[in-house]
């Protein structure tokens, strides 16, 4: 019974203590400011938050076969996506050290580890492929309107698609007359399974991730032509 009593008691007065919280919120004065001309005071305005403005950065025309080879050189062991962005970033910072040293030395220290995440479609989920997701990140880093963006990320969704993978081939190159395939697809394991496909054999199979790195240099190549169109519209 004391038990019972006490825990009464507790309820009670918590909700007492709330209603005296909730009374005092509700007849609060409101926030006043300078008096009008009837000696009333006027409301105060409180400050709106505004967003912060981010910025893209400023362009500079890249070399797309360099930036290939770059992705394909960087490939192991994050795969696509870390591999896409790192390549652009790293010859970008390349590109504007003489005009913007601060800059370069940031896109140097950027957390590229964090792009192991678009390894193998997204969590090793198989879903979209990873050197578009990292093509369209990398643009991104540019281009300022949104939809003008998407424009070239679907640009970039197509040319995957309909084109005979991969374009690239390395300056050592090692496998001549490379295996290509049409996937009519973005998604990781509908074009990697459409490559092997064209061939049953297990030679074929190990060089997968041959056909990746090749695959992702010629997805950034790609998207770095695009951006060097665009930009050179706008000058």
């Amino acid at each position: 019974m004391d038990k019972m009593e006490n825990s009464i008691n507790r309820r009670t007065a918590l909700a007492g203590g709330l209603g005296v919280a909730l009374g005092s919120f509700l007849t609060a004065p409101p926030v006043l400011g300078e008096e009008n001309e009837g000696g009333e005071k006027k409301r105060a305005r409180r400050p709106r938050k505004r967003p912060v403005r981010e910025e893209t950065w400023k362009y500079v025309p890249l070399d797309p076969a360099q930036c290939a080879q770059r992705a394909y050189d960087l490939y192991d062991p994050w795969g696509c996506m870390y591999c896409a962005v790192k390549a652009g970033i790293l010859e970008y910072a390349a590109a504007i050290e003489a005009e913007n040293p601060e800059l370069a030395e940031s896109c140097r220290a950027f957390p590229f580890i964090a792009l192991r995440s678009g390894k193998t479609g997204c969590g090793a989920m198989e879903s979209l492929c990873g050197a578009v997701n990292g093509a369209g990140f990398f643009m991104g880093l540019f281009v300022k309107d949104y939809g003008e963006l998407c424009q070239l990320i679907k640009q970039v969704g197509e040319f995957v698609k309909e084109t005979p993978m991969p374009q690239f081939v390395p300056a050592d190159d090692k496998h001549p007359h490379f295996v290509q395939s049409v996937s009519h697809s973005i998604l990781c394991k509908e074009n990697t399974t459409a490559w092997l496909s064209k061939d049953p054999s297990q030679e074929h199979k190990m060089l997968r991730p041959e056909r990746c790195k090749r695959y992702t240099g010629t997805v950034l190549g790609y998207a770095v032509e695009l951006l060097n169109d665009y930009f050179s519209k706008e000058s």
